[in-house]
């Protein structure tokens, strides 16, 4: 019997840990944009190009976007609301509601696709009909420390969380992350992203985590896809 009334449904789940340690510093769901989200599977799937670029190259989801606007605290710390829409904007994330609060950073994924029935690692296994990607940053402090510097070219990395440079301290903290399918451009012999001609695609926001020089970040970031 054929089924001819498909259903997709498209989870993150974000994981960011102490490389060193193996602690826990955040697992949580996130928010994924089912407009841009929606748009960037059916333009890849059919090889075209997204109507922000003006060249016929498929999309792919291949930057993590890291930010400082997630969250907020007073007396109490409270997060602020995924920017998410059931709509298509047409608009880069640049400038476009549909983007982080405050970005600060941005670095490309190692990208790993699993298939239906395969072994993930430590007793993980994909269900049928299911397929998840995982995209791995391994935050550099070198990589990172450099884009702080084209805004501040002063600024050092907090050597501990208790660090009493705040400047460094807030540079140096992110509360948001969201997957980006860029568009990007060899140029000066690196790849980079050109934001104008890139959508998110994921958001989530969180508590404070410092990347202090003591500490290497892990942020495991998956996507799950699951048609029924």
């Amino acid at each position: 019997m054929f089924n001819d009334n498909v259903q997709t449904q498209v989870i993150g789940t974000l994981h960011i840990k102490d490389k060193e340690t193996g602690e826990t510093l955040v697992k949580k769901r996130n928010a994924i944009h089912p407009g841009n989200m929606a748009y960037v599977i059916a333009s890849s799937l059919a090889g075209s190009s997204l109507s922000i670029v003006d060249l016929d190259v498929p999309p792919s989801i291949n930057w993590m976007a890291f930010g400082n606007g997630g969250s907020s605290s007073t007396t109490t710390l409270s997060y602020r609301s995924p920017r998410i829409s059931e709509i298509y904007d047409e608009l880069p994330y640049i400038s476009s509601t549909s983007s982080l609060y405050s970005k600060t950073y941005h670095q490309k994924t190692n990208n790993t696709v699993y298939f239906p029935g395969q072994d993930m690692g430590d007793g993980e296994i994909v269900p049928n009909r299911t397929s998840k990607i995982n995209f791995r940053v391994e935050m550099s402090h070198d990589d990172y420390e450099a884009m702080q510097r084209e805004v501040n070219p002063n600024i050092t990395t907090p050597l501990t969380d208790s660090s009493t440079d705040t400047t460094s301290v807030n540079a140096f903290t992110f509360d948001e992350i969201g997957l980006v399918a860029g568009f990007e451009q060899v140029a000066n012999d690196n790849i980079e992203l050109v934001e104008d001609k890139s959508l998110l695609v994921t958001h989530v926001t969180f508590h404070p985590v410092l990347l202090s020089a003591n500490r290497t970040i892990v942020i495991d970031y998956t996507i799950t896809i699951q048609v029924s």
